[in-house]
């Protein structure tokens, strides 16, 4: 999964003072807030350490390849429907998210989930025919930090099915009045002989509310043509289930003054902003976050340059939705090669707990594992917040990562649970965990943290 570069600028004071003012507005929306819940992943790193030291994974290096052109989609398999008044009342009510999230490329700590489970989209139903191929936008969310556009494309006099090379979109994305910096990732699915949908994400680092996305398509599948639309952005949906902080906590390190300007929570993401004294500060740091239970938020990605630091993050956890406080951890970005992997293999068997080995001397308990039709479901117990989420492998005849991110399931302890594909249950089944700690010799610097008391009562 990319997330692809889209060329631009911002101006962050701007955006922060009319989202000062857009809170300042609000009435008190405690009451209506809803509780947030919270391709294969790559297995190259521990998610600890990437929590623990800003450490992103080979997918999300990725999101921050250049492109100044035309992008292309990742296929799946789909569902089928047929005539095209039939696909027209289908895609009324389909579940998009559902079907981006269903093999674990985007997992759940996207947040995308609650865009339906919240009815958080926006109906558009608008359509553009060219070359005999109707494109149409059926649906968009935006929160003043993350757009995602679901549609659907028909070939209306297409004799043969389509394939791959039919079900792609080659486009590019502007704002129409402003430059953001913005990021996208996206996904097609086939749906029967002549129609696929896609979802395009992109995360903007402007607030774009009353503007307009301008979607530029040149080509779909192997024709060229012009199916361009624009698109409204508006937050009127996602606003009741927005809150906004101002802390302005200054911290220092090495000898260098930065300020936590701002904490936004939407349902599907956390966003925190920081301002360093020296305006020509690039990426140096890198930065996590951890609720009041010492959940730690999935990183989503970021942008740093001129002094300022802004990352995206997993909304709050199901189980802990309006925290007391954050904590910020602040570290130096450390280089792979001071990490060393090794990997630890245990039957799978109906005897509980079974102990698998966690970083610096911790422990990962398997306490259970459901299997269904519908996937594996696996338990587990975590010795210390360091290995909550442990980086563990099913096996049957194959190899199977998680589909799902974990879930914590408890306030008292580390207990999560993830889903996994089924598994072949005559098969000898194993679980491996893979666990990264540092060489030999080698001790990081301790992280500075920054702790944001969260005041849920303020409008």
């Amino acid at each position: 999964m990319n997330r692809d570069r889209i060329y631009g600028d911002e101006n962050l004071r701007q955006q922060d003072a009319l989202l000062r003012s857009k809170t300042q507005e609000m009435p008190d929306r405690l009451g209506n807030l809803v509780p947030h819940t919270t391709f294969q992943a790559v297995w190259g790193k521990h998610h600890q350490f990437l929590m623990q030291n800003g450490v992103r994974s080979k997918r999300k290096k990725r999101w921050g390849i250049a492109a100044c052109g035309l992008v292309m989609a990742i296929i799946v398999a789909g569902t089928a429907f047929y005539t095209s008044p039939e696909v027209r009342a289908a895609l009324a009510k389909f579940p998009f998210m559902k079907m981006l999230l269903k093999d674990g490329e985007f997992k759940e700590h996207y947040g995308l989930s609650q865009i339906e489970k919240q009815d958080l989209g926006v109906k558009l139903n608008r359509s553009v025919t060219d070359q005999n191929i109707r494109f149409t936008v059926d649906e968009i969310f935006y929160d003043g930090i993350q757009i995602v556009l679901n549609y659907d494309v028909e070939y209306l006099n297409a004799k043969e099915k389509i394939n791959e090379k039919d079900a792609s979109v080659y486009y590019n994305l502007a704002i129409i009045g402003a430059e953001p910096d913005m990021m996208s990732t996206h996904k097609f699915t086939i749906l029967n002989d002549h129609s696929f949908i896609g979802s395009t994400l992109i995360d903007a680092y402007q607030y774009l509310d009353g503007y307009q996305l301008q979607m530029n398509i040149s080509q779909i599948g192997q024709v060229k043509g012009d199916w361009s639309v624009t698109i409204p952005l508006s937050v009127s949906k996602t606003d009741p289930h927005t809150k906004t902080f101002f802390p302005n906590k200054v911290f220092e390190m090495d000898g260098k003054k930065r300020t936590v300007e701002r904490i936004t929570m939407t349902p599907v993401t956390t966003q925190i902003v920081i301002r360093s004294e020296d305006k020509k500060e690039g990426s140096d740091l890198s930065f996590n976050i951890r609720d009041n239970l010492q959940t730690l938020f999935y990183s989503n990605g970021g942008l740093a340059g001129n002094g300022k630091y802004i990352n995206n993050f997993a909304p709050p956890s199901s189980i802990n939705p309006y925290p007391e406080y954050i904590e910020i951890a602040v570290n130096k970005k450390m280089r792979m090669n001071h990490l060393v992997q090794h990997e630890e293999t245990a039957a799978l068997t109906n005897k509980f707990p079974i102990i698998l080995k966690g970083a610096h001397g911790g422990t990962v308990l398997i306490t259970k594992v459901e299997y269904s039709e519908d996937g594996t479901m696996l338990y587990y117990e975590a010795s210390d917040a360091e290995n909550q989420y442990p980086m563990i492998v099913l096996m049957d005849s194959k190899e199977h990562v998680n589909i799902s991110e974990p879930v914590r399931i408890a306030k008292d302890r580390f207990a999560f649970k993830m889903k996994y594909p089924k598994l072949d249950i005559r098969s000898s089944l194993k679980a491996k965990v893979f666990i990264n700690e540092y060489e030999p010799g080698y001790k990081p610097e301790p992280p500075v943290w920054v702790k944001i008391p969260l005041d849920w009562s303020k409008p």
